[in-house]
């Protein structure tokens, strides 16, 4: 699980609903520190908590894990006759779902166990003390940061404005991850694959990227206009697809195989395949299996390793 998804998640509903962190915190009986730390992505809710956030927060406990909404599809509407032979239609729904025209009234009261009461305890004793300033009149970058989860959509852009132009630390990109728009995600995006943004600013933001956003960097990856090392840092993210793609083009030689390895976890099995009859024909060479061992199927590299060794001893006695 991603914790600063999750946090810009459970941020973004929050403010959906209206309610502001001490409004939030106080319906779930703790401190609203906590809720803080669980938006900035410094830790999750405890388990037993997730009932009552759901609930809260209109969304269901997985979509909270996932940190992202999923579409529920209802299901088509039957199209019955009745006694009178008049046509009626019933809409079935998910098993589970309330009906959208009942209200619910739900009373939360809810004890935080102990562990959780002192870690409140410890971290409003530390945000006491986080009047953290460089010098006595200004507050520090931190001190800005970790107010994140109150501040509005253009307050964010303004203060990634200042990383844009140099007058912040690349830093804050960091810290502002979870509740930067979508619009300017894109525009950060965009700055990077033309060359006016570091890369490198960017690796904290894989988890909140699009997959057409990724692929885009990966593609200037592949052109030589960003360091290949983007896309090793972007790979948990990158679609199945666009991975299989890479693997084909090395076969074409415009890819380096060693770059490939990089990205072996994420492979599919047809793509370790497609790599091991590279090795085979000669195309690749053996010396990248040892990289790709630990994801290759025993069978597979048992049987590579055979027609190897008949090879070697076939040169061997000629």
């Amino acid at each position: 699980m991603e914790m600063r998804k999750i946090g810009a998640f459970i941020s973004s509903l929050r403010k959906k609903q209206g309610m502001t962190q001490a409004e939030f915190a106080q319906r779930l009986g703790i401190s609203h520190q906590a809720v803080s730390k669980w938006e900035r992505g410094e830790s999750l809710p405890d388990i037993g908590m997730l009932p009552a956030i759901s609930r809260l927060l209109e969304a269901s406990i997985d979509e909270l894990l996932a940190g992202e909404s999923k579409i529920v599809l209802v299901q088509e509407t039957a199209s019955v006759q009745s006694a009178a032979g008049e046509e009626q239609y019933i809409i079935e729904k998910p098993q589970g779902e309330e009906s959208i025209d009942e209200e619910v009234s739900v009373a939360i009261e809810i004890e935080p166990a102990e562990a959780q009461v002192e870690e409140q305890e410890e971290q409003e004793e530390q945000d006491d003390d986080s009047n953290d300033t460089d010098d006595d009149s200004h507050p520090s970058l931190q001190a800005i940061l970790r107010l994140a989860p109150f501040l509005g959509s253009d307050t964010i852009d303004e203060m990634l404005g200042y990383v844009e132009e140099g007058r912040l630390s690349a830093d804050v990109i960091q810290g502002l991850a979870p509740f930067i728009s979508k619009s300017s995600l894109a525009r950060l995006v965009d700055k990077a694959a033309l060359g006016k943004l570091d890369m490198r600013q960017l690796g904290g933001l894989a988890p909140f990227l699009d997959t057409e956003q990724i692929d885009r960097l990966v593609l200037q990856a592949e052109e030589g206009t960003i360091d290949w090392q983007v896309v090793q840092a972007l790979a948990p993210f990158i679609s199945r697809d666009t991975l299989d793609r890479l693997v084909d083009r090395i076969a074409a030689g415009s890819i380096d195989a060693r770059q490939i390895v990089g990205l072996a976890p994420f492979l599919s099995r047809e793509s370790i395949e497609k790599l091991l009859e590279h090795v085979e024909s000669g195309l690749l060479g053996a010396d990248i299996l040892s990289s790709l061992a630990p994801f290759i199927h025993k069978e597979a590299l048992e049987k590579l390793v055979r027609g190897m060794l008949e090879k070697t001893l076939t040169r061997s006695a000629e």
